[in-house]
């Protein structure tokens, strides 16, 4: 019992001395994305806005919503994009001030409505996303990140790959 308490007024001073082990965040990007192989659509705009927790201060768990803005597909008709999921990001070099960041990450990709062909009206399908980037942190609370990701899906029945630049902001609350 007498280590439980040791335990709880340790984590406790670090409290006070801003020395947290996790820290949680909020982010919102701008999505600029360019999917590579069949069907109709040649590139996407949109946003994201992530949720996270940094823990030890090198390792980030993302969770992520992206959604794109409406597209022509074959036929005139229009499709609304979207994406969500689960990244790693990791801190390769930090820096202080600038972190070079390198990222992991699984998802689902789907489309509604519009009709890429006869037989897809709606599609949903897993990928998997890796890539890199740089995020500077102007104060300790904000962050001002760009990343690159390849995305590419479990089959290719809807695109061979998909590449991603996103930009934009974190708020870390600690």
């Amino acid at each position: 019992m007498k280590k439980l308490y040791l335990t709880l007024i340790a984590t406790m001073l670090s409290f006070n001395a801003n020395a947290f082990l996790i820290s949680p965040h909020v982010g919102l990007d701008y999505v600029s994305a360019t999917p590579n192989g069949f069907g109709d659509i040649d590139s996407l705009n949109g946003g994201a806005l992530s949720v996270g927790v940094k823990a030890l201060g090198f390792v980030s768990v993302e969770g992520y919503y992206q959604k794109y803005f409406s597209t022509s597909v074959a036929h005139g008709s229009k499709t609304k994009p979207a994406a969500y999921g689960v990244d790693a990001v990791f801190d390769t070099l930090n820096l202080g001030v600038v972190e070079l960041l390198t990222t992991v990450g699984y998802g689902k990709y789907t489309l509604d409505g519009g009709k890429l062909d006869k037989k897809m009206k709606d599609f949903e399908k897993e990928a998997y996303r890796a890539g890199f980037g740089a995020q500077i942190n102007p104060t300790s609370n904000i962050g001002i990140r760009a990343m690159y990701r390849y995305v590419f899906p479990e089959d290719n029945i809807f695109k061979k790959n998909v590449q991603e630049f996103t930009v934009g902001l974190r708020y870390y609350f600690f």
